[in-house]
């Protein structure tokens, strides 16, 4: 606006025959691009403004542009209808006090100029095409600036609105989890004594079991001591904090030796196929935990052999776990609503996987790969696996 106004006084000096106060004028336009270039500065700082800092703003500009009429007739000035425009900014802009206080000042500046002005010197056989040009102008302007300003105020509407969305479901599946994890923290609580009960009695059969069924009773001793170890790690990794730091071909090799143990039928493969080395990372418990939920799956959907890749991804680490099965879409499923689940589980380890990965900062993506099967991938920022 400041570079039309410069532009049309060169015009009516040079091509109309306009005497101009070109020093009062000159002035306002620069003390208005001072203006500007401090809200530029402003504008950089993480603060966002608020409503005071724009309408003063806006009635700095209202000030500069009743000052210029001043000098340039006053209401006869074909321009005088920009004063309606930092009253449209203040309207889109601003809470309804602020935007009829700029309203009303916008009509004192108008009546202000209306009896105190300085006319202009205008030839007399140019007088009418001036005014004329100048509404012209003055409209064209207009346009010009409110159909900018409207279009930049929808599209970051647009923008706000996704950002909303985005929210509401990220939300809607945080109290999803929640409401997962409540329910599991309560079994876990009273599966404590019923285990606890399990092992007495286990305890007490082994004193009078004969060769014959000591095998028997031997394994399910086993097995619920080996509940009862996943029931502390369950309640321990709750206040876990980062592990000891590892390299991430490390990691993998470690993770995939662990998950043989839980699937000794099951044929896995660890291997970095990165060009690079690998980084050092601080694994929380709730990733390998993630990362096992995901090989369970993947040995679910293929009894045959599954690979866990790793590799840098710009700058974050990518885990990839391929399997031979049916493909994604069951999983996509599994992942979206808790309970879905294509096999005889409860439907809720890919669910909580991709929530807990999602929480950490990363993000899966299942795609199927050229010879089939499915191929998940993990996704994780390394600023925050190294910390």
């Amino acid at each position: 606006m400041l570079a039309g106004l410069l532009l049309l006084m060169l015009w009516s000096e040079f091509y109309i025959g306009v005497q101009l106060p070109w020093l009062a004028m000159s002035a306002t336009l620069l003390l208005l691009a001072v203006l500007n270039a401090f809200t530029a500065v402003r504008l950089r700082q993480p603060a966002a403004p608020r409503p005071p800092e724009i309408l003063m703003h806006l009635l700095t500009d209202l000030a500069g542009l009743t000052v210029l009429l001043l000098h340039t007739g006053g209401w006869a000035n074909p321009f005088v209808s920009l004063l309606l425009l930092p009253v449209v900014m203040a309207s889109l802009l601003l809470p309804a006090a602020m935007a009829w206080f700029a309203g009303a000042l916008s009509i004192g500046a108008y009546s202000l100029v209306a009896y105190v002005n300085v006319p202009l010197n205008i030839p007399p056989e140019k007088a009418f095409y001036l005014h004329v040009s100048g509404m012209w102008f003055n409209f064209a302007a207009s346009v010009v600036v409110v159909v900018f300003m409207v279009l930049k105020l929808r599209t970051q509407l647009a923008v706000r609105e996704r950002e909303l969305a985005a929210f509401r479901e990220d939300n809607l599946r945080n109290e999803q989890v929640v409401a997962v994890a409540l329910t599991a923290a309560g079994a876990a609580h009273e599966l404590g004594t019923p285990l606890n009960t399990l092992a007495v009695l286990n305890e007490s059969l082994l004193a009078d079991a004969d060769d014959k069924n000591r095998e028997d009773l031997e394994l399910m001793r086993s097995q619920i001591e080996r509940c009862r170890n996943l029931l502390h790690d369950l309640s321990r990794s709750a206040q876990a904090a980062a592990g000891e730091s590892v390299s991430a071909d490390r990691y993998l090799s470690r993770l995939a030796e662990e998950w043989r143990l839980l699937r000794p039928a099951v044929e896995v493969e660890a291997a970095w196929t990165d060009a690079q080395a690998a980084p050092p990372i601080h694994p929380s418990a709730s990733l390998a935990q993630s990362l096992i939920n995901l090989l369970n799956n993947a040995a679910d959907a293929a009894p045959g052999l599954v690979r866990l890749q790793g590799k840098l991804a710009g700058d974050g680490l990518q885990i990839d776990i391929l399997d031979s099965g049916p493909g994604p879409a069951p999983a996509l499923r599994a992942m979206a609503e808790p309970g879905r689940s294509s096999k005889d589980g409860l439907g809720l380890g890919l669910f909580l996987s991709n929530a807990s990965i999602e929480n950490l900062g990363g993000q899966v993506t299942l795609s199927e790969r050229e010879n089939g099967g499915t191929c998940v991938s993990v996704w994780l920022p390394l600023q925050g696996l190294q910390k």
